[in-house]
């Protein structure tokens, strides 16, 4: 049966391992993105999430769609654009790219949306498959790299554990429920490492694979609004950002589970790991 794939977010964090596991399986897949660049030469398509009419084109001839949309005040509408062009498309299966705690009863801002998204999907009438991720191990090595060359940590994490999930883990999940849809349809996945760590262990692991001295310091709500605002970040982004910060220091990113392990039959990549792979960037 065929099963053509579309990969939106195809130059992202997940979008592009996913396009390059896919294509070493030699999976039919397509790279869905704003610029609609090739991603390691595999065949593109241009993807404007705020247009239907240009979404219907890019989901032609689509089977399966990897739906993996921007954090952005718009996300409920941009999400409805693309359930209206699959469902337009005869996409016949969508895998949403969620996020951990996904609930649209949430008290948490984030989460809630996820949920709110993930419920969208559930009632499009198209075969669906929800993979919700916990915190990326790549945000050390991103958004916080310029704090952790700096020697500090700075987060309104409290002591907060959280279960951090490699990037690389996340593709491969993704990689086998997209090549194989029916198997998981109707199914939701949470997503997490073995193990759930403080900021203070992270930072340690940090230390352990550059040599250099990290420290983590738990920062007040308001000063670290006060710093994302002199970052320019807008009012409903600080928002999001902080209601992650404060599941975080309140517990409840501590859960784990064995859905990796189960779906790709090994165990998640330890921070070690991950520390070790990506110590460049911090030094």
């Amino acid at each position: 049966m065929s099963n053509t794939i579309l990969v939106t977010g195809a130059s992202g964090n997940i979008g592009r391992p996913l396009v390059q596991q896919l294509k070493a399986a030699g999976a039919k897949v397509i790279a869905g993105s704003s610029s609609g660049k090739s991603v390691d030469g595999v065949p593109s398509r241009h993807v404007d999430f705020g247009d239907v009419a240009s979404l219907k084109a890019a989901f032609a001839g689509v089977d399966t769609l990897f739906l993996l949309l921007p954090l952005v005040p718009n996300k409920m509408a941009l999400a409805k654009n693309a359930i209206a062009a699959a469902k337009a498309a005869g996409v016949k299966h969508i895998v949403r790219s969620s996020g951990a705690g996904a609930d649209a009863t949430a008290g948490f801002a984030l989460p809630k949306l996820h949920g709110e998204i993930d419920q969208l999907v559930i009632d499009s009438g198209i075969a669906y498959t929800l993979v919700r991720p916990a915190t990326f191990m790549q945000n050390f090595a991103t958004y916080y790299v310029g704090m952790i060359q700096g020697g500090a940590l700075y987060l309104p994490q409290g002591q907060g554990r959280i279960s951090f999930i490699d990037v690389r883990d996340i593709a491969a999940v993704n990689a086998a429920i997209l090549q194989n849809p029916a198997a998981h349809a109707g199914k939701a996945y949470t997503l997490t490492g073995a193990t759930a760590l403080s900021n203070a262990e992270v930072v340690k692991a940090i230390g352990d694979a550059t040599g250099k001295t990290v420290s983590y310091v738990a920062v007040p709500d308001d000063a670290a609004i006060a710093s994302m605002k002199g970052m320019g970040m807008d009012d409903w982004s600080i928002g999001q950002m902080m209601s992650l910060h404060q599941l975080t220091a309140a517990g409840y990113a501590a859960g784990t589970t064995d859905t990796v392990r189960q779906l790709i039959g090994r165990e998640p990549i330890e921070f070690a790991q991950f520390a070790a792979d990506h110590k460049s960037a911090w030094v």
